[in-house]
């Protein structure tokens, strides 16, 4: 059986022969009318940047050399924070987002709220939908276009050095790396654990030096930054979704050529999907891949997680206010 790791070796050495063959093509063709610049803090073995190259190379092939999309994956632009400040002052003009965008329109953090949707399906049904079109409205007036098709980054389930959580209680005094929106420490705050902020760059030396004995991501992350070498346990929770919003600089937007727009949203759609299907793919491989390199796996009552978050469902109601809420509500059933 393919595993995830051989998968995505395998479609990297795709892409960089596409990439060859694409700097052949490009050899003979127009100078670019238009040249962008892609952030992603992805690495470049990753759903995410594969499907995205496969997106550049069809827009540079389909517009002629016309827009000419570059590719920076791995963060080598820097932090997640900063690509997003990059994307708002137009240095770079297209972003793929993931937990960053709280700060600046605090509604993109609501298909992430824990426990509320089921399965992806639930999320992009939403997502691709009415809520999806608020928050993208929201993002619009702070200079930032979103695409409709986002992409998927899974479930999120806790891995620990120390002990497995079975119940709420084992959260009790346990450090955990969270992403960097005060929702996701709300949340872990609640259930009386320690949480600590760091970025997704830094997430491997902090459970490896021991910072943090504990985190939360998707189970084909959890493989795919090798986190069985620095975690014991993985308890599975499904606590909150994750995903990617795809963004361009929305001046940068407006002023590409209507018919270069529709080449762009068409590809994006395409590789969304595809990543999509990728990483439920992975997602179904990631458990065996664990277990086979010695990570211990049990299943978690999260009866006892959901009792405390009244009042935690209350404040971010408060904080993403009526209207996003009953968008919410209307796909997930009442919280608040």
């Amino acid at each position: 059986m393919t595993s995830l790791l051989d998968t995505t070796r395998l479609s990297r050495r795709s892409v960089l022969a596409g990439t060859a063959a694409t700097v052949l093509v490009g050899a003979r063709a127009r100078a670019a009318d238009v040249k962008w610049r892609l952030g992603l803090s992805q690495p470049v073995d990753s759903p995410n940047f594969i499907r995205l190259k496969e997106m550049t190379d069809r827009v540079r092939a389909e517009t002629g050399g016309r827009l000419d999309i570059s590719m920076h994956g791995g963060g080598v632009l820097g932090s997640d924070t900063r690509m997003l400040a990059m994307l708002q002052s137009g240095e770079i003009e297209m972003y793929n987002a993931g937990n960053v965008l709280g700060p600046i329109v605090p509604v993109t953090e609501m298909p992430g709220l824990p426990f509320t949707f089921k399965s992806p399906a639930d999320v992009f049904k939403a997502l691709d939908g009415d809520l999806g079109d608020y928050i993208r409205a929201e993002l619009l007036a702070k200079g930032i276009y979103a695409f409709r098709w986002g992409g998927d980054n899974g479930f999120h389930h806790l891995t620990t050095s120390t002990r497995p959580v079975r119940t709420v209680e084992d959260l009790a005094g346990m450090t955990m790396r969270t992403p960097v929106q005060e929702m996701t420490v709300d949340f872990f705050s609640a259930l009386g654990a320690v949480p600590k902020k760091f970025p997704l760059s830094q997430l491997y030396q902090v459970l490896k030096d021991k910072t943090c004995d504990a985190q939360t991501d998707p189970l084909f992350l959890i493989v795919l930054m090798k986190l069985n070498e620095v975690q014991t346990y993985l308890s599975l929770t499904n606590h909150w979704w994750s995903g990617f919003t795809f963004t361009a600089n929305a001046a940068a937007w407006k002023s590409l050529p209507d018919d270069l727009k529709a080449v762009v949203e068409k590809n994006v759609r395409i590789s969304a999907l595809a990543q999509r299907q990728d990483v439920e793919k992975a997602t179904g491989e990631a458990i065996g891949i664990l277990t086979g390199k010695g990570m211990i796996v049990n299943q978690c009552d999260v009866s006892g997680f959901k009792r405390p978050l009244g009042a935690f469902y209350a404040k971010w109601k408060g904080i993403y206010g009526a209207k996003a809420w009953s968008l919410l509500e209307a796909h997930v059933g009442r919280l608040a």
